[in-house]
Order: structure tokens, then sequence, then C-alpha cells
């Protein structure tokens, strides 16, 4: 019986080879984006429960909210950890791991294998103990328990010691501050899988990083090494007792700490995350909003796909009224017909989902790109993924067979037999109300799409109140003495060919990250938050930052102990152009003289409002992190950039020559929402190319019913055009209705979208016209093409048949 369904579900599929290959290769379509889209969400779901203790482990992080931030402390002190497993009984074991930072440090096994690394990290044993980093070669049960030891990941392995076995060999690594430290390899990890949100290429033994404190600190560290809080370097993970409340645990801590003030502060709160929500919850939390978006449109862009289907399955049941009334009259039951139905769109939809499955791996590189990730092949055969494909599979064949199925089934035999066995208007109704949702999704998202775009468009294009045009900023490192080089280096790179001005600067800007300091006047006890960073004088006319008020003449930017502040810090200060001149206070007994007021300018991100900021002017060495060189207009980058390199190459002791255009690191701000702009305009399209399939696949049928009164009006001296109208308003009509509809709901979403930004774009009224007139265009396009060569057909074939 089951042979004999799938002969006959074959059959059908073959006989009606146009309409069931527009059917299925809509539905492969959206399968395919469907599954691309799950893929994305599984893994970033996925993110380190890959470890056994992924639901006990805990990593611990202070909170803190000033006057008008807040913001957290990722890092412990040393002794963090084992203060609070000794005062918790919930707690089994702890865990420290210490990043090597963002700058790259010089590793070496031998002269011919010298490396500049970022990835170079350091843990105790009871990380390696904790976590499931699996060992390809090494003793788990001995790894890093002795000092001056090293574990290697796999490919760091090959690229330091190719196919030799790395066991019982040295790594030489140079600190920031110039100190080599030698460390013997004791084992070979796998490398962490992408969806770890712990990355490392090597792991040293974690008294290397109190060796390294030691140098930088000096006698300091005496005074650190000790603490209980955060401020550390350490990040910190508990493994909790199986039932243990990480409530409890976090009760323990204000007692434990050494530092009474920051027991007390009611704005400090340490939260101990699941190790499973740090990469949504902690570390990239707009992560978890692109998850919903686009789960969303993978929702609606499979539900078109399956619209499609659906549509294109009850128009071809005028076709098969004989077959079933002839089927009911020699004593097919109901369930026996479904059965056969159900048959037929399951294996529909196996050939779609094989369809889909090549859609998907010939995606999948511009789907990387646009998001910017990276997968592991193998996790295509986790359960993370392959549950949900699963599922997707067997809703796809219920949806897709289930109102085909009941309809075709309960045709009346007696007007089957008859040929009046069309179903009733209810049918031709529910194809044009889903007709018309398929639009109103597509001219929603068309919407949408300009919206993202006109909005990406102002983050960079708007004028910010500096000039970030030609300007090139160059790390001194100052860890290696290249700050005190600084006069020679201005001078040297002031002289090259191509470069207008040099300055220099404490930190990079629009580079995510500000010092923040909370700073009041002598004679009022309100505090202001303000972001600084230290400048020379030089720095503001290069970058041409605008005043409101200038300093005065004789004043001018020459000392150390002169601060100047934007308009909204002057603002919160209650300062202005005629009481201005104050001395400020910011803690710690430091004190700055105002000289001047600089025109509000964005220092950040366009997504938030302008901040109270602040420039400390010095003079002096310790501000010199960072240089600020301004190119002529025609300078020719590669020339200057090299000549800029040589004269960094003469100073420099181990780091690489390394600079960012300053254009460029502002554009990475908004990296984020050109990948998602990306992505909904790739969305759009297909969801557009879905709804016009289907709007083809319509037409096709409607003109193949309509095939007798075409000819018959064709004889009688219709004209071309006339028909085509004939065939085509109807459709029309249905994509205006949809317009209708789409414009008031994409208001309402890109409104509710646009509220998060403080700069934002206003939503004008012909972005409707333009997303209306594009769909009524491109659904025109699709229902003339099948129209006019309707028109054209020789009446005398069309007539012939009957």
């Amino acid at each position: 019986m089951l042979f004999n369904y799938f002969k006959i579900a074959w059959r059908h599929l073959y006989q009606n080879r146009l309409l069931n290959f527009i059917g299925i290769g809509g539905l492969a379509t959206g399968l395919a984006v469907t599954l691309l889209i799950v893929l994305y969400i599984a893994h970033e779901y996925s993110y380190d429960r890959f470890h056994r203790n992924a639901d006990r482990i805990v990593k611990v992080e202070l909170k803190h909210t000033d006057t008008t931030t807040t913001y957290s402390i990722p890092w412990m002190s040393y002794r963090f950890g084992e203060a609070v497993k000794n005062a918790s009984p919930e707690v089994e074991s702890f865990a420290r791991f210490s990043s090597g930072g963002t700058r790259s440090m010089t590793v070496q096994s031998d002269e011919g294998h010298q490396f500049y690394e970022t990835n170079f990290a350091f843990a105790d044993t009871g990380f390696v103990r904790m976590f499931d980093f699996p060992f390809v070669a090494g003793d788990p049960a001995t790894a890093l328990s002795r000092p001056a030891t090293l574990l290697l990941t796999e490919r760091m392995a090959r690229k330091y010691f190719g196919s030799a076995n790395p066991l019982g060999r040295t790594i030489e690594y140079t600190s920031r501050d110039n100190t080599k430290f030698l460390f013997e390899v004791t084992g070979v990890l796998r490398d962490p899988p992408p969806n770890s949100t712990i990355q490392f290429g090597f792991l040293a033994q974690l008294d290397a990083v109190r060796a390294i404190d030691r140098e930088e600190y000096g006698e300091g560290f005496d005074k650190i090494k000790d603490e209980v809080g955060a401020g550390g370097r350490y990040d910190t993970y508990l493994l909790l007792r199986a039932g243990a409340s990480a409530k409890k645990v976090a009760a323990h801590i204000p007692a434990l700490l050494t530092t009474p003030k920051e027991g007390l502060d009611p704005n400090d709160n340490y939260y101990l995350y699941p190790l499973a929500d740090m990469h949504l919850e902690v570390g990239l939390a707009y992560s978890k909003n692109r998850m919903a978006l686009f789960g969303v449109l993978a929702v609606f862009v499979l539900v078109l796909a399956l619209i499609n289907f659906v549509n294109l399955a009850t128009a071809r049941s005028v076709n098969r009224a004989k077959e079933v009334s002839v089927r009911k009259v020699v004593g097919a039951t109901r369930k026996s017909l479904i059965a056969q139905f159900y048959t037929d769109s399951s294996l529909q939809v196996v050939l779609a989902f094989c369809l889909a499955g090549l859609l998907f791996v010939l995606f999948q590189p511009f789907f990387y790109d646009i998001l910017q990730l990276s997968f592991d092949p193998a996790f295509l055969c986790n359960a993370f993924f392959l549950m949900p494909t699963l599922l997707l599979f067997l809703i796809c064949i219920l949806l897709s067979g289930g109102y085909p199925a009941l309809l075709l089934s309960g045709f009346s035999p007696i007007f089957g037999l008859k040929g009046k066995a069309n179903p009733s208007q209810g049918t031709a109704q529910l194809r044009a109300g889903l007709t018309v949702f398929q639009f109103v999704v597509s001219v929603t998202l068309i919407i949408g799409a300009i919206v993202v775009k006109l909005q990406l468009n102002l983050f960079l294009n708007k004028d910010v109140g500096i000039s970030r045009s030609r300007v090139v900023t160059v790390p001194l490192n100052r860890e290696e003495g290249m700050d005190k080089h600084y006069a020679a280096i201005r001078r040297e790179i002031s002289q090259l060919p191509g470069v207008e001005k040099v300055t220099a600067s404490s930190l990079v800007m629009y580079d995510h990250y500000m010092n923040s300091w909370n700073i009041k006047r002598l004679d009022q006890p309100k505090e202001v938050s303000v972001n600084t960073f230290a400048v020379d004088e030089e720095f503001i006319p290069t970058l041409q930052i605008k005043w409101l008020v200038p300093p005065r003449p004789t004043k001018g930017l020459s000392t150390s102990g002169q601060i100047v502040i934007n308009e909204r810090a002057a603002r919160e200060l209650g300062l202005n152009a005629r009481n201005y001149q104050q001395t400020l206070d910011l803690g710690d007994g430091t004190r700055k003289e105002v000289v001047g007021i600089m025109k509000d300018f964005n220092y950040m991100s366009l997504e938030r409002d302008i901040k109270p900021m602040a420039m400390y002017i010095g003079s002096d060495t310790t501000f010199r992190d960072y240089l600020y060189v301004k190119l002529t207009r025609n300078a020719p980058i590669e020339k200057t950039m090299a000549g800029m390199g040589h004269v960094y190459d003469r100073y420099k002791t181990e780091h690489p020559f390394e600079y960012a255009f300053l254009e460029e690191v502002y554009q990475r701000l908004y990296e984020i929402q050109g990948n998602t702009s990306r992505m909904i305009v790739a969305l759009t399209g297909l969801a557009i190319f879905i709804a016009c399939l289907g709007l083809f696949g319509l037409a096709t049928f409607t003109a193949e019913q309509r095939t007798k009164e075409i000819g018959v009006r064709k004889v009688l001296g219709a004209s071309v055009a006339s028909i085509v109208t004939l065939l085509s308003k109807d459709f029309l009509k249905l994509v205006l209705i949809a317009i209708v509809i789409a414009s008031p709901i994409a208001w309402w979403i890109t409104g509710k979208w646009l509220e998060e930004f403080a700069y934002r774009v206003d939503v004008a009224w012909w972005v409707f016209i333009l997303a209306g007139t594009l769909a009524l265009g491109i659904a025109l396009l699709t229902v003339s093409f099948q129209s006019v060569r309707a028109a054209l057909t020789n009446p005398a074939r069309s007539l012939r048949s009957e």
C-alpha cells in the first residue's frame, strides 16, 4: 500500500512538473535560509555548553553604578577564588584564568619560529580540571602543577614545532617590560572550539603572571598580592556543588573583601553568572537581540515558502477532483485519501529538503561573511543543530500537507464526476488571503531594509564635530619605553612628505574604552561622572574640535594642570562662559583648572547621546600612548606609512609597527549594524523572490484554467493589452491591499527599533511610496510575463482541444 502511495505521488509530481518545481523550489529556498539561521542560533546558544559541568560553573563579576554609568569589572584579585571557596561550603572548587590582553607579545621556540601573539594566556591547575579542553598529549593530572610550564593548542604546536613532538621543549615569552620568561611544554590541547568564550593558543602556569606583576609593579605588588576583591587581572570561575545556590555564595563575598569601602559601597554588587549565559547575557548582549531578529525573519521566510506550497497545492485541487471522486466511488476511505495526499506532500518536502541542503552549502560562505562567523563543520552533527532540523522537517510535512489533504479528501464524488468539483469560494479567498499575507511580509521587509540602510548611512556620514579623515593612530607601547622617544619620533614623522600634523593622546577615540572619573567644583558637593583622556596641546587643533569658550591667549594649552570640558559637562557642573575658570576636584587630591569649553562632539557611538567629557592637557610623556598623525590631502598613503614605519623601527624593541586609520576605527563601531543591514537586505530579497515564485505559479495556473476564455476573447477581437490586464488586475489588487496593510505595521516596527538610538532618521513618506512601488513593480513583472505569454498564444491551439 505504501509503495502504491509513493508511485501515485511520483506520477502526479511528474505530470505537474512546472507548478511542482515552483512549489518545491520556493520551499527549498525558504528551508535553506531557515536552516542557516537555525545553525547560527543553535551555535550562539551552544556556547560553553560542551563542558560537562557547564550547569554548575559560574563566573564572578562586579557590577558598579556611579552617578551616571553602570559597568562591570570582570577581573578579580589573585586570592579572591580561594577566599570564596574557603568561606562557602557551596563551592566545590575554583579556577583562575588570565588572558594576555589585546597587545601582541613576542613568543618564540627558536630563531626560526618567532611570532607576535595575542592569545598567550595563564591559568592554574583548577582551570584544567574544571573545563573540558581535551588533551592530545601530556598528563591532565599533572598539567600546570609545576611553575614555568605550558600547554599548547594543536594549532600552536604545529606553528612552533611542526611535526616534531613539542613535549619537553621550551617556549620563550617576552613581557611588556621586555622581561623574558621560559616555559617547558608539558601538554598539547585540542584547539578551543568556536563556541567557547574562553579562547587561547598558549596556557602558561599562573605563577608567571605574578612574576610579571612583580616586574611591572615593583614594590606595589606586595600591597596588592593579598587583596580580596575586584580590579585584579584574573577571570575567576567557581564550580558549585550539585543543587547549591549561587545567591548564597554571593552573600558571603562582602564579608571577605579586604577593602572596607568596597564592601560597604551600595553600588557594588558581585554577581555569579552561569557559564552558559556568559556569551549572550554578559559577553555579547547584542547577539541575543540579533538572534531574536533573525529568528523572527527566518520564521517569516519559511511561512512564505509554505504558503506558496499550500497555495499551489490548493490551486491544483481542481485537476484531482475526478481522481478523488473515482476513488471514493470504488470504496476509498477519507483516511486513505489523507494518507495519499500526505504522501504526496511528504515526497515533495523530502525533495525540497534535498535541494535545500544543496542551497545551504552554496549560501554558507555568503552567510558567514555577512555575520562574520566561524563554525566548526563538526557542529552540523551536534544535537543543538540536528534536533531543530528534524523538528523543522516534521513541521513542514504537517503544515504543507495538512490543509491540501483535508481539502482534497473532502470533495463530493457527485460533483467531482460532473466536473463541478471546483471548491467553494472559500478556497479561492484563502489563496487570496495567503497571497496578501506574503506581500504584507515582503513590503514590511522592504520598508525595514530601507530604514535600516538610512540609519546606517546616518551613523557613517553624520558630522560628529571632529575631523577624523586622514588621521592615523599609532600605539607607542609605553611599557617598552617608546613614549619616552615621543619628541624625537614626532619631529622625524613631522618631516615626512605627506604628514601635516602630529599629536598624541592616552587613548584611541571610538575604540570602546574611556577612563571615567567623578569630578566636582570646589564650591559644590555635586559629583559629575565624565569620560576622560589625556592629550597634548596640539590634539584639539589637529582634530579640528571647535570651541564654545576658547582658552584665553595668555593661558593657551601648555601646562599639565589644565583641563578642558565639553558643553554637556559644563551644563552638569553649572559652568558657562562667565564662570568657567574654576578649579575642579578630580579626587585623590588631584585638582585641575578649567581653561576652556569645547563644543559637544560625538566621541563614542551615535547610538548613545553625548556624555560629559574632559581632556587633560599635558606635555609630559605619561600621556603619549598613541600618536595621532594627520596626513595631507594628496599624501601617498603607502609611501607615507612606510616612512612612519622606518621611523618607528629605529626606536622599537620588540613589537612591530602597527597603525589604524581613525575613520576605520569609527566605522567599526557600526560593524554589527552594517552586517545586520546586509542580512536584512538579503532576507528581504529572498522573501520577495519566494513571494514572486508563488505569484508566478498562481498566474501560470490561472492562465491554464482560462485557456478557453482567452482563446474566445482573442477570436472576438480582444487585444493583447486587454488580456494581460484581465489576467493581472486581480493579482495587483492583492498587492495593493498588502501595501496598505504593511505600511502602518512597518511604521510601528521601525519606530520601535529607532527608539534605541540617540541619533535617528525620520521615516519619511517617500519610504513607503518607494517600498510600495518596488513591490508593485516586481509583482507586475512577475504576473505580466505569464500573462503576455498566454495572451500571445494562438487561439486556434487553445480552442482545438474543446
